[in-house]
């Protein structure tokens, strides 16, 4: 008598007393028959039970190469000879499309994990097709179809697996309307949305998930203008008769108008009642918000976690009101224990010195937890533009209330090497040579050697930088410089060195202050021989001469990162000092105030606002040189765009000179492609005078454009902007390009 595995089960069950006598495999070709007896498990001898040929069988399927198993068992003698039906998965030769119309078949291919030699199910199969179907979706072929079809095995018994395709027609989003609205418009629910309505402006993109997420969106938009009760009651899809265009018709439910009413918490023993009622973005009276819920609930956690309470629960309760159409929302909070932390764990630092990254925190063991402190340490470590990615996690203690931290970070390429040329109508051509390395040896410290070089100048510098010296937070740099200047009236070559100090000023948040002294011979040369021109007095003069001076700088700096912040300002006033008691040659003294400011907008949209302030003036009777002076106009800390470099001067009499006080001021509008990449739309104004007395702030040159910014590895900041001035003599359109970070 023959039994299949059905029947044969059956049997078992029933203690019906089995002895194997034979073991015999049928079906396959690639994968041998000893594997298979041997993963099944069942020998010669062995007592056949139901346990055992389901273990066998499950085994067999978890190999992989098969789609079906068959276990039968005949028993006309005294055993039970096993016969095992497989049929194999089939084995990979390669991936081919039948008219793929649109589809791009190696990013298709690409996306698939199937490989030549490989056995693949069924499942993995269907996966490929719904794989395939996404990036017909992704072309707009939303009614796309895709059937697979195995190929004839070749001599190697390996197939193609061919997906026969017909990808249809383009399938936009025609028609979105809404039925059981009464309060809100059609218009303004799909404003809500981000699937939009195929039209001029708008491709009409569909994509399920986006689709299904702007659905949530309209009912978050109810409930955050007093209807909670709002939902979607059915969504029905149908295609249009131009057969291209999809219709959508959402029917909802507004549910009733409700409005704040009265405001509790309760548990709480670190603030008082009224205080945290105080915080929260709401009032009794106000119009329901669901999100005026949720974060005045956020409010409440950092105000708990400010003062240790980092495991502090808090559940809102929202009831019925009093009065009518009116929720009550009670806070009930369960404070806990205070939170200390135990240790600090620094993780993915494979280069940088796990000090450096120490010395930026602001949160120590021992410390009561202080969630400030913990987002100002993050903030410092990301800073240090080290770092692609800095995250942080707890580790929650047994038995204690304590919390390990642990700061784990994604280090990025610090280290530069770049050449790179442009062109700018006022420059010509332009370029750099630039090696550094902002993070030496992982210790934090900056070394650059830099090359710029244009038609007016070439400038030659070599800087180091120790930002924490003996491990304090005491600053020292200095750098060896030799720039030549081609200048319209003379020509000026300047050779020296700088030494700085710096350290943050403790009593100023985000504060800090450093001294400069430099040291550097001047020489003037081709000095004009129009005895008309301001700068023939540079004749008059003996060169080359010596500068002495001392630069003293405050600043604030409160960005999020150096590279394209989005929130925060830096405000930098500074003063050089020349001549006097400091030698020399030349004395003057010269004041510069900038203030930059990143207010994030929405989205990836931030807005930029600068300005820039300068005055400079004789020093121990002596009168500041012409080069000294201020000259606008392309790029840099006196760039104003649209306009050629150093071309906006002051007046003397007829002649034009470099202006003793100026201003300019910048607006951007400035949106973040990705963290590397920023496009911005731009407006510059200022002037250079000759004196404060005698400025016309009715007077300032303005221009405007377009720019993008691109942070390159090894490379760093490179900037294009494109922009017109709109003022005489020398406004109009003019490309700038920038190399750095001054942007």
């Amino acid at each position: 008598m023959k039994y299949s595995f059905a029947v044969l089960a059956i049997a078992l069950s029933a203690s019906l007393a089995l002895e194997v006598g034979s073991v015999e495999v049928t079906g396959n070709t690639f994968v041998s028959s000893d594997l298979i007896t041997s993963v099944f498990g069942l020998e010669t001898g062995d007592i056949l039970t139901y346990s055992e040929i389901s273990r066998g069988t499950r085994d067999l399927f978890g190999l992989g190469y098969f789609s079906d198993i068959e276990i039968s068992a005949d028993t006309t003698g005294d055993l039970a000879d096993i016969l095992i039906a497989v049929t194999e998965n089939r084995l990979l030769s390669r991936i081919e499309f039948s008219d793929p119309g649109h589809l791009d078949e190696d990013d298709v291919l690409d996306s698939l994990s199937l490989f030549p030699g490989q056995t693949v199910s069924p499942a993995q199969v269907e996966e490929a097709r719904r794989i395939v179907l996404h990036f017909y979706s992704e072309k707009h072929r939303h009614r796309a179809s895709v059937i697979p079809v195995w190929l004839e095995p070749d001599q190697d018994n390996r197939s193609v697996l061919l997906f026969q395709c017909e990808e249809g027609p383009d399938v936009r989003v025609g028609e979105i309307d809404f039925f059981g609205n009464e309060v809100f418009d059609d218009g303004k629910l799909r404003d809500q949305m981000d699937t939009k309505q195929d039209s001029f402006w708008r491709s009409g993109r569909f994509r399920r998930s986006e689709f299904e997420a702007s659905l949530d969106s309209v009912v978050t938009f109810y409930q955050n203008h007093g209807y909670p009760e709002a939902r979607i009651l059915d969504v029905e899809e149908s295609m249009l008769d131009d057969g291209r265009h999809l219709r959508f018709e959402i029917t909802l439910e507004e549910g009733d108008h409700y409005n704040f009413g009265d405001i509790s918490v309760s548990g709480n023993e670190a603030f008082s009642d009224s205080f945290l009622v105080s915080v929260m973005e709401m009032e009794p009276g106000d119009e329901y918000s669901g999100e005026k819920l949720t974060s005045s609930l956020m409010t409440l956690y950092e105000l708990f976690q400010e003062r240790g309470y980092f495991y502090a629960g808090i559940e809102p309760a929202v009831t019925a009101g009093e009065e009518d159409n009116t929720l009550d929302v009670a806070y009930m909070v369960d404070e806990g224990e205070r939170a200390h932390i135990r240790r600090i764990d620094i993780t993915g630092n494979n280069r940088t010195f796990e000090n450096v990254i120490r010395r930026e925190l602001t949160v120590f063991p021992g410390d009561m937890f202080q969630r400030s402190a913990l987002m100002r340490s993050y903030r410092n470590i990301f800073y240090l533009n080290y770092f692609s990615d800095v995250a942080v996690d707890f580790r929650y203690l047994d038995d204690s209330p304590d919390v390990d931290i642990i700061f784990d970070v994604v280090e990025k390429t610090t280290g530069k090497a770049g050449v790179g040329a442009a062109y700018g109508g006022g420059t010509g051509f332009s370029g750099f040579v630039e090696l550094g390395e902002t993070n030496l040896f992982g210790r934090g410290q900056s070394l650059t050697f830099n090359y710029q070089f244009s038609k007016k100048r070439n400038d030659i510098q070599i800087s180091f930088t120790e930002p924490w010296l003996l491990d304090t937070p005491l600053s020292l740099g200095g750098e060896l410089f030799h720039t030549t200047y081609d200048e319209s009236a003379y020509d000026r070559r300047r050779t020296g060195g700088a030494v700085v100090v710096g350290r943050p000023l403790p009593w100023v948040d985000y504060g800090s202050a450093s001294i400069k002294y430099n040291l550097e011979k001047v020489d003037v040369f081709n000095i004009t021989t129009d005895s008309t021109s301001y700068y023939y007095s540079l004749r008059d003069m003996e060169w080359p001469r010596w500068t002495s001076s001392v630069t003293l700088t405050f600043s604030r700096d409160s960005r999020d990162r150096q590279l394209f912040a989005s929130n925060g300002s830096l405000n930098r006033v500074t003063g050089e000092f020349a001549g006097g008691v400091l030698g020399g040659n030349i004395g003057f003294q010269k004041y510069l105030f900038d203030s930059s400011w990143h207010v994030p907008s929405f989205w990836n949209f931030i807005f930029f606002l600068r300005a820039r302030i300068g005055t400079v003036a004789s020093l121990g009777g002596r009168e500041p040189p012409a080069y000294e002076l201020f000259e606008l106009g392309g790029t840099g800390f006196y760039g104003l765009r649209g306009y050629p470099q150093e071309a906006i001067v002051a007046w003397d009499g007829y002649d034009q000179v470099g202006g003793r006080s100026m201003l300019i001021l910048t607006a951007e509008y400035r949106w973040r492609v990705i963290d590397q990449i920023q496009l911005a739309v731009f407006a510059d104004a200022g002037n250079t005078w000759d004196s404060w007395s005698s400025s016309d702030f009715s007077d300032l040159k303005r221009g405007a454009g377009l720019g993008i910014r691109i942070e390159v590895p090894m490379l760093g900041v490179i900037g294009f902007d494109y922009a017109y001035g709109f003022d005489e003599p020398d406004g109009g359109w003019e490309p700038h390009f920038q190399f750095g970070s001054n942007f």
